[in-house]
């Protein structure tokens, strides 16, 4: 028994309600995502994998235009036509649910938009599926009952998986490495993880990783990550998904990386400058700029944005290179403004 997991897609990447940044910047970021993800659905075609999972995010906004939406799914859709079963659970960037009819009579897309458990036979293998979509609010408290909602203690199965967008206690995420600690109200510890299931098929987390359970090192809470950089969060993480197989009765994965784009902050102490100042600054870093990277120049030094000068970024923009996406970014104190 073969299977793809991925999530955190974030497919709409360009709708986003900011009344400022770079809106072709987005739709170039948005391009290369959605080539990642036709890249994770092509490869499982090419295993001929028994099913395909995402755990949570495949859309950015709950807010896409439907005719857009069709067509970000339409890989999905017909990677089912082809035979391979879709599980799909809502996560947070969907509200936890996605518009009633967006699969409505798709054969095989089976989407958890409240807690349920499917079985099926994949492999010559049971293979039983417990799901539900993310919790938002104290999932700490809510995780159990959500899960009990499933009924996956009825499942009667070779292998149990549960599909879940949550946080995982010690999950790690950002350049400075922060761990999420049992406790938090938005965090579910792993030992409270019932060990019926073989595979715990996580999303949200944007940084692959393997987490154990603590109780039986056997199970393992797996996190594609998400299959681009969608923030400087993000920067250095290798980004992909996960293929897993069933060999000597057990399930062994391995994480496939995709290309990622570059990101690079660049600092400049922009307080007191003139106009013209910033604009020999910025066009200064001209040579860091490539068709697959995205800079932010973030601007400091000032107590408000009354310490920085009138400047015309899109008058900047129009002579910059090629590039992905440049954002320009004003610290004020603890204000952030983005131009």
């Amino acid at each position: 028994m073969k299977f793809v997991h991925t999530a955190d897609s974030h497919l709409g990447f360009q709708f986003a309600r900011v009344a400022r940044g770079h809106p072709e910047g987005r739709e170039k970021r948005a391009e290369g995502i959605f080539e990642n993800f036709l890249a994770v659905v092509n490869h499982a075609h090419e295993i001929e994998a028994d099913v395909f999972i995402h755990s949570g995010d495949l859309f950015n906004k709950p807010y896409i235009p439907q005719e857009i939406l069709h067509e970000l799914a339409w890989p999905l859709v017909n990677l089912a036509r082809g035979g391979i079963p879709v599980l799909i659970i809502p996560g947070n960037h969907e509200k936890s649910e996605f518009p009633f009819d967006l699969f409505h009579g798709a054969a095989g897309v089976f989407v958890f938009d409240r807690p349920k458990s499917l079985l099926l036979t994949l492999g010559g293998y049971s293979v039983g599926f417990s799901g539900f979509p993310f919790i938002r609010n104290d999932s700490k408290r809510r995780f159990l009952t959500a899960l009990k909602e499933t009924e996956y203690e009825d499942l009667r199965s070779d292998f149990n998986i549960l599909v879940t967008h949550q946080t995982f206690d010690q999950a790690v995420v950002g350049p400075g490495d922060f761990v999420f600690r049992a406790g938090r109200q938005d965090t579910v510890s792993r030992n409270t993880v019932p060990m019926d299931f073989d595979y715990v098929a996580a999303g949200h987390i944007h940084r692959y990783q393997v987490l154990l359970h603590p109780l039986n090192a056997g199970i393992h809470f797996v996190y594609p990550g998400s299959i681009q950089r969608m923030s400087f969060a993000e920067a250095d993480e290798e980004k992909g998904f996960v293929e897993g197989e069933v060999l000597h009765e057990r399930i062994e994965t391995r994480f496939i990386p995709l290309p990622a784009h570059d990101m690079e902050i660049v600092e400049l102490e922009a307080a007191g400058m003139t106009g013209r100042e910033v604009e020999n600054a910025v066009t200064s870093h001209f040579w860091r700029f490539e068709e697959t990277r995205v800079i932010r120049f973030q601007f400091t030094g000032g107590e408000s944005l009354r310490d920085y000068p009138d400047v015309d970024f899109e008058k900047i923009r129009a002579r910059m290179p090629p590039i992905l996406e440049c954002q320009f970014v004003l610290r004020a104190g603890k204000r952030v403004m983005v131009k």
